[in-house]
């Protein structure tokens, strides 16, 4: 049993995503939580909750872009983050886009220099493309390439 779940964010409890602290090295690399949620509301984007044992201990979020689920954020506090937590609530995320209709493709970015971001994306089965989005590095989910324990 899996202490971390995805919940939608809401007008109930959007507030303690607030409370999500980064590290001053993933700060360079990722907008705040409070850009990140102003972002959703004007582009469309539906933002998540990430909670462990109960407890908002981060948040993501995608759009979907005419077939292509775009994931464009995922936080973890940094008192939370190497236990799994980030991992779990990917794959959560991705099983929901994998059942819409809607979703023909996944697909995510990170900044370049971003190593923590290249290998936990790879560990999950996503691979780059050849598109460059400025500074940033285009993955495409592949449910081939994920680890076996992925599910």
């Amino acid at each position: 049993m899996s202490f971390t779940r995805i919940i939608s964010l809401d007008r109930y409890n959007w507030e303690l995503a607030l409370n999500i602290s980064l590290s001053p090295e993933q700060e360079v690399y990722t907008p705040s939580v409070m850009y990140s949620l102003a972002q959703a509301k004007f582009e469309n984007l539906i933002p998540y909750g990430i909670t462990y044992k109960g407890k908002m201990v981060g948040m993501m979020m995608y759009g979907d872009f005419g077939g292509i689920c775009w994931i464009s954020r995922i936080l973890i506090d940094q008192e939370f983050q190497r236990m799994g937590i980030g991992s779990t609530a990917l794959r959560q995320l991705v099983e929901i886009l994998e059942r819409k209709m809607s979703c023909k493709e996944i697909r995510t970015s990170y900044a370049k220099g971003n190593y923590a971001a290249s290998s936990f994306f790879a560990e999950m089965g996503f691979e780059p493309l050849e598109d460059a989005l400025n500074e940033e590095v285009v993955l495409r989910y592949q449910p081939d390439s994920r680890q076996a324990d992925f599910y």
